[in-house]
């Protein structure tokens, strides 16, 4: 079976990149699994709009549901669909996690220490999309540096030792006896 996995879209936030994801669902896909944070929920609460770059990815998928099978995973930033779980929307079945063939897929946030900290993670995710903002002035500038890339890498490095996460993945994995995480 042919199936795009695909996470962490953030719809709705400045980094999304819609142009790319457009052109990735023109692909033919027997089904798609979505593993969490593919609405941002978290800014969408905050400015509640979407552009019409954003609204035209989310149309998209609703266009592939009709025909196609989408599992929808909740993370941390579409967790407003933990409401929905076990639900069945057209072909769009809305899950915390999705077992199949050995392999696990879950967003992973339920595990993260730092995600937890939900005060932690807002403050990363306003300082993140501050940071894409300023690393396009930055290229515009001539300067080729991301400076959400290097924030990203080096605040969960940091943060890192504090909590096991892959260690704890490998665990969960385990009780649910698969060999592979997603």
């Amino acid at each position: 079976m042919k199936t795009l996995v695909i996470s962490d879209v953030h719809i709705g936030s400045k980094g999304c990149q819609t142009q790319a994801i457009l052109n990735l669902l023109k692909e033919k896909y027997d089904r798609y699994i979505l593993v969490g944070d593919i609405i941002d929920g978290w800014l969408f609460k905050k400015y509640k709009k979407f552009s019409y770059e954003h609204t035209k990815v989310i149309r998209r998928l609703l266009k592939l549901s009709k025909d196609k099978e989408v599992i929808w995973i909740a993370g941390n930033h579409d967790e407003f669909l933990r409401k929905y779980l076990g639900t069945e929307v057209g072909n769009i079945k809305i899950v915390d996690e999705w077992v199949e063939n050995g392999t696990w897929f879950c967003h992973g946030d339920r595990y993260d220490g730092v995600v937890k900290l939900r005060w932690l993670g807002i403050l990363g995710s306003i300082g993140y999309d501050l940071a894409i903002v300023l690393d396009r002035l930055l290229k515009r500038t001539g300067y080729n540096f991301s400076l959400s890339k290097y924030l990203k890498n080096n605040v969960k490095a940091a943060v890192s030792f504090m909590v096991d996460f892959e260690n704890e993945m490998v665990r969960q994995a385990k009780k649910r006896e698969c060999h592979t995480v997603v």
